[in-house]
C-alpha cells in the first residue's frame, strides 16, 4: 500500500489494529531475545523511560485541549524501552496538557499490571520524572529505580562508602567516581513530606566521548541517585549513561523511521502513524535478525526499501493485466517464464 492509499484511509482504520500487530510483533521479539549468548544480564535488566514530543497545529487538531501557548502544540510519546533488546515495551500518546511526571503516574504508578511487570527490574529515568512519592510507591512495588539528583533536592548524608576501583571492561575506564555515599532524600518540612532514607548517591567525573559531538573532552559531572546497592559505582554511573539508548532510539523513530511525517491530523491519524513507526522498527529488527547483523540500521532500511520494490515488480509481472486485488501476502505467486 503506497503512503498516499494508507493516509487517505486513516479515518476509518483503527489504530488499535496496527498496534495490535506490533504487539504480536513484540512478543515475537521478546521470546526470541531470551537468553541471548553474550548479552549483558545488567542491561537486560533496565527498562528505559523517555518521552518525544509530535507537533500539531490547533487550527488542524480540533481534538487537542487548548493551551496558552498554540505554537507548543502537540502530542508526547512515552516510550518504555527495553535496551538490551532494542524493544519499545510500551508507548502511550499524552497531550501537552499532562507532563512527564503526571504522564508516568498513568503508565506506570496508574497502571497495576505494568508496575507488576516492572516488580525486579531497574527503572531508569531522567530530571523530567523525578519525585520522591513516585519513588516511594515504586520501591514498595519491588521496582529498582536509577536517576540523577534534582538540583533542588535536599540531600542528607548518612554514610561515606570507600571507593571501589572500577573495572577494566566498564565503559573503558571513563567513569572516575568521585564519591560514594549513603544518604537520605527529602524533608519533613517538604509540601509531600515523604523522606527517602538509605539511597544511594554516587558521584563521578564522565569523559565524553568524542564521536557524540562534544568539541571538548573535559569530564561531566554526574550525579546519580538509586536503590541498588548491589552494583559497584562505576556500574550505578553506567547504568545512567545507557539512558542514551533512548535517546538515540526516539531519534531513529522521528529521522530514518519518518514519524514527524503524520498521516493526517486526527487523533486517530496521529496514534496510527506512531504504531506504523513502532511496527517498521520491530520489522527492521526481525529482518536484521534473519539477515544475522548485530542490530537495525539506516543501511538495513535502504536494503529493504531494495527489496521490497523487487518484490512488487516481480508480483506485477505475475499478475494478469486485469487483476485489482493482490494476493494475500505469504502466497507464492508464480513468475512468468524467462524470456
Amino acid at each position: 500500500m503506497s503512503y498516499s492509499q494508507l493516509a487517505a484511509s486513516n479515518g476509518t482504520r483503527p489504530a488499535g489494529v496496527v498496534a495490535g500487530v506490533a504487539q504480536h510483533l513484540l512478543a515475537r521479539l521478546r521470546r526470541a531475545g531470551v537468553d541471548r549468548p553474550g548479552g549483558d544480564p545488567l542491561l537486560g535488566s533496565l527498562v528505559i523511560q523517555d518521552s518525544t514530543f509530535l507537533r500539531l497545529s490547533l487550527r488542524l487538531a480540533h481534538w487537542l485541549p487548548a493551551i496558552g501557548r498554540p505554537a507548543c502544540s502537540g502530542v508526547r510519546v512515552q516510550v518504555w524501552l527495553r535496551p538490551s533488546l532494542d524493544l519499545p515495551e510500551v508507548v502511550d500518546l499524552t497531550t501537552v496538557k499532562l507532563n512527564d511526571r503526571q504522564s508516568w503516574d498513568r503508565s506506570v504508578l496508574g497502571d497495576p499490571a505494568r508496575l507488576a511487570a516492572l516488580a525486579g527490574r531497574t527503572l531508569v529515568v531522567d530530571l523530567g520524572y523525578y519525585r520522591h512519592t513516585a519513588f516511594r510507591d515504586l520501591l514498595a512495588a519491588g521496582v529498582h529505580v536509577v536517576t540523577r539528583r534534582y538540583p533542588s533536592t535536599v540531600v542528607t548524608v548518612e554514610a561515606d562508602r570507600p571507593i571501589q576501583p572500577p573495572l577494566p571492561d566498564v565503559d573503558g575506564g571513563r567513569i572516575a567516581v568521585v564519591a560514594d555515599q549513603r544518604v537520605t532524600l527529602g524533608t519533613a518540612a517538604t509540601r509531600t513530606g515523604v523522606v527517602l532514607p538509605g539511597w544511594r548517591l554516587v558521584t563521578a567525573d564522565v569523559t565524553p566521548r568524542l564521536r557524540t559531538g562534544h568539541r571538548s573532552p573535559v569530564p561531566r559531572r554526574y550525579e546519580v541517585l538509586t536503590d541498588r546497592w548491589d552494583l559497584t559505582a562505576a556500574e550505578v554511573v553506567q547504568v545512567y549513561l545507557w539512558r542514551w539508548q533512548i535517546e538515540l532510539f526516539l531519534r531513529w523513530l522521528k529521522g530514518h523511521l519518518h514519524l514527524p511525517r503524520l498521516l493526517g491530523h486526527s487523533e486517530n491519524a496521529v496514534e496510527l502513524s506512531v504504531w506504523l513507526a513502532i511496527l517498521v522498527h520491530l520489522l527492521s529488527l526481525l529482518a536484521a535478525r534473519a539477515l544475522g547483523l548485530a542490530r537495525r540500521s539506516p543501511l538495513l532500511l535502504a536494503r529493504l526499501a531494495a527489496a521490497l520494490f523487487l518484490l512488487d515488480l516481480a508480483r506485477d509481472a505475475a499478475l494478469p493485466p486485469n487483476a485489482h486485488q493482490l494476493p494475500l501476502p505469504g502466497f507464492d505467486l508464480p513468475l512468468p517464464a524467462p524470456t
